[in-house]
């Protein structure tokens, strides 16, 4: 099963059998018998490696959530114990990896110094993938698609503000038009970011239609062409409360429109509980969270 699930993640029979440490003619009887256990193939060979058949995928992503299990009572056997120990796979998007998770992995290493916290860096929808592959445990998310096989906790409060450098807009008592919006760039995130996506949502509803677009892959590129005075962007008020409060941005809300809030999740698939570490571990996001909030709201009020 474990080598089902590596080589779904790496295409590569002998690279799956390093990663579970047999040789690749042990991995390729292993498939073999696997095969003729589901009755149908479950892996595509190429000149260019291996990959799963939908029928491998399926059972991929079921082996990945039956290797999770087990991990999970491992760590219950262990608490039961009353060790400290375990280890955590996480994918957080950009704005909580980059604001909210340094803080809360410095309070969650005194705590809990046993567990180890591997950590991933990517936009949501991809995040939401590698949930699904099995490939990490808890998932943070500005937001999470309507699928009932997941199930979602919310941590922290945000709110989606704009910002552009100091009178390069018309801000008037806090808030710009729409029509002030249409005639300046929008700095915009990649595809599948879950900020970009509330930000458009409501740029449709309000009727903003930027003249120019540049599509830029982090938020921290978005902020510098900001600083720069190339055009105005939509983020997180976490990401922009520092310059914000340095008086390097000038953050707004859309005149007429009521603030685009939303809420940092934890998200992990349906069904699976919660093993003792990464409950110990939300448990100290919510907390720590908390003071980063009220530093954020007071930046950007």
């Amino acid at each position: 099963m474990r080598l089902l699930v590596e080589l779904g993640r790496r295409e590569s029979v002998s690279a799956a059998a390093r990663a579970v440490g047999i040789t690749q003619s042990t991995a390729s009887e292993h498939l073999r018998i696997l095969e003729t256990a589901a009755g149908q193939p479950l892996v595509e060979r190429s000149g260019r490696g291996s990959r799963l058949t939908d029928a491998g995928r399926v059972l991929a992503a079921r082996a990945a959530e039956a290797l999770a299990a087990l991990r999970a009572g491992e760590e219950e056997v262990a608490g039961l114990a009353g060790l400290e120990t375990g280890r955590i796979t996480l994918a957080a998007s950009t704005a909580p990896a980059g604001y909210l998770l340094p803080d809360t992995l410095g309070c969650f290493r005194d705590e809990y110094p046993g567990v180890a916290v591997e950590i991933e860096v990517a936009a949501s929808g991809e995040i939401v993938q590698r949930l699904f592959a099995g490939r990490i445990q808890l998932a943070i998310v500005g937001g999470a698609p309507d699928d009932e096989r997941l199930t979602a906790e919310p941590f922290a409060d945000d709110e989606i503000v704009g910002v552009a450098r100091p009178d390069l807009l018309p801000v008037d008592d806090g808030t710009v038009t729409p029509a002030a919006l249409s005639e300046v760039t929008l700095l915009s995130r990649e595809p599948g970011s879950s900020t970009q996506a509330f930000a458009n949502a409501e740029f449709e509803a309000a009727g903003v239609v930027p003249s120019v677009v540049w599509e830029l892959g982090s938020s921290e590129a978005v902020k510098r062409a900001a600083r720069a005075g190339l055009g105005f962007a939509f983020v997180s008020r976490y990401a922009v409360a520092e310059e914000v409060e340095r008086g390097e941005l000038q953050s707004f809300r859309l005149a007429g429109r009521p603030p685009l809030l939303r809420q940092f999740l934890v998200v992990r698939l349906a069904g699976r509980q919660p093993s003792p570490a990464e409950t110990a571990f939300v448990e100290t996001l919510t907390r720590c969270c908390a003071k980063s909030a009220a530093y954020a709201e007071a930046c950007v009020s």
